[in-house]
């Protein structure tokens, strides 16, 4: 194993991938880079490996890889020392108002599609234009790239290939030779009756999304061009949400690719990351998978995240943001601020400014519901006393009204306690990917391929089915997305 460090990073390099996780779950940082790189001889490409696509183990993870695991640390230079903390110290104080004001509704859905079936809703967003495009790059990759001139497929068969790796999602087999199974134990005769299992595997051999010829030179560049497509679908309506939120989501994946993020404490830790931007309900409107460290760190990873995804937003006093820690500092909302776009979010203590709030030690001596609050006019940042010390800060919300919650003590069976007003806020308006992430999770498509973007593109078409769901909740009747 070789260590070396440069500007904010450290880099480990190891043999195995399981010795790279027990190195990552070691380390401080909050954030740990996993980077498989290819062999030294270049015989065995990465993003070929050989694997079983019949064995459909979702906690697979392979024991070797062909070359070498790097493992990327941060230090705490990206991790966040907040800017403001070197320039000159502001003057804090309690106010009652902060220089955002009241914000507007924003409109409703449109009301065109009241009465439409699931399955014409699911077209708004998963389009012939998306059919078509998949169609076309398949055919062209069997013929000129696998030089198999006698295939051919049809914008009809991609639409049954498409809907048995939705249905794969409610019906979990252990194989996928199981899903054409005659056996009385395991009847799934809709596979059977929709496509043979030699036609649907042909045309998962031959599934491609870009053409190979005019590929730019980026880790994603086989899905930019659908996903792109996804994204303004998603945002065709605009952003009709009042309240948004803006976190990570993870994209499983087993296999071996540079973009794989190892993250802490998550129950699969070797997945894709992507940031997403989501209403409060977990309808999806932006997202970007990330690929790891830039070059260029000039501007902190948390401010180009918040700023790429809220590109969409065309008016900002119609919306609140809500994030987390990873994101929120003094000067991310100062800025925010100066856009006029309103946010409220957790924060680490490095991150605060300088505010002078009193400890999170003395803080969590007092009663439970006790805060402090300080602002510098355009930002407010408080610490309540929960079951611990909570800091939270905001450009909009202030401490009032304050309201009362109940809680429950040692030896009092609950007991009511104050909280400040932007808690209660962020607490209605945080999570909406959260919602996102367990409605795609429900009913996951789990077909395996060997190529490394299957699953990208397998959790976008889910996500389709996610936006679909919220958009026919919003135009019409309720129902549970199992029965959409």
């Amino acid at each position: 194993m070789g260590q070396s460090s440069q500007s904010g990073r450290r880099l480990s390099r190891f043999k195995y991938l399981e010795t790279a996780k027990d190195a990552g779950e070691r380390s401080k940082s909050h954030e740990v880079d996993v980077v498989l790189l290819p062999p030294t001889d270049g015989d065995r490409p990465i993003e070929s490996y050989e694997e079983d696509d019949d064995v459909l183990d979702k906690d697979l993870i392979p024991k070797e890889v062909s070359g070498e695991v790097e493992v990327h640390e941060e230090v705490e230079e990206e991790d966040a020392a907040d800017v403001t903390d070197n320039q000159e110290t502001q003057r804090w104080r309690r106010v009652e108002r902060l220089s955002l004001q009241s914000h507007k509704v924003p409109s409703k859905t449109d009301e065109n599609h009241c009465g439409k079936e699931p399955y014409e809703i699911f077209k708004v967003f998963f389009g012939r234009e998306i059919i078509h495009h998949i169609t076309e790059q398949i055919n062209l990759y069997a013929v000129r790239d696998k030089n198999d001139s006698k295939f051919c497929v049809t914008e009809g068969e991609i639409r049954k290939f498409l809907v048995l790796l939705l249905i794969s999602g409610h019906h979990s087999l252990p194989s996928e030779n199981y899903y054409w199974s005659t056996s009385e134990d395991m009847p799934e005769p809709l596979f059977g009756k929709t496509m043979s299992r030699d036609r649907f595997r042909i045309i998962k051999r031959y599934l491609h999304l870009a053409d190979n010829a005019y590929l730019a030179a980026l880790k994603m560049a086989k899905v930019l061009l659908l996903l792109e497509m996804f994204r303004r679908n998603y945002q065709q309506f605009g952003v009709c949400h009042e309240f948004l939120s803006i976190d990570e989501s993870m994209i499983p994946y087993h296999g071996h690719h540079s973009a794989k993020q190892f993250i802490r404490n998550k129950p699969v830790r070797f997945w894709y990351k992507m940031w997403m931007l989501c209403g409060v309900d977990g309808y999806p409107y932006n997202f970007s998978i990330y690929c790891g460290k830039e070059s260029d760190r000039k501007t902190p990873l948390e401010s180009r995240v918040v700023n790429e995804m809220l590109q969409p937003i065309e008016s900002a006093d119609h919306h609140v943001v809500f994030f987390d820690n990873f994101f929120t500092s003094h000067s991310l909302l100062t800025e925010l601020a100066e856009k006029g776009i309103r946010a409220c979010g957790t924060v680490r203590e490095n991150r605060t400014g300088k505010c002078p709030l009193p400890s999170k030690k003395n803080v969590e001596k007092q009663e439970g519901g006790y805060f402090d609050d300080k602002s510098d006019g355009t930002v407010l940042f408080a610490r309540w006393n929960d079951n611990s010390a909570e800091t939270i800060a905001s450009n909009y919300y202030g401490v009032n009204p304050i309201q009362t919650v109940e809680r429950r003590v040692k030896n009092v069976s609950k007991k009511s306690v104050s909280q400040p007003h932007l808690i209660k806020m962020y607490n209605k308006g945080m999570g909406g990917i959260d919602v996102c992430d367990r409605m795609l999770a429900s009913y996951r498509p789990w077909l395996r391929s060997k190529k490394w973007w299957c699953n990208i593109f397998s959790n976008i078409l889910n996500m389709a089915v996610v936006a679909a769901y919220r958009f026919h909740q919003h135009t019409n009747a309720s129902m549970a997305i199992s029965h959409f």
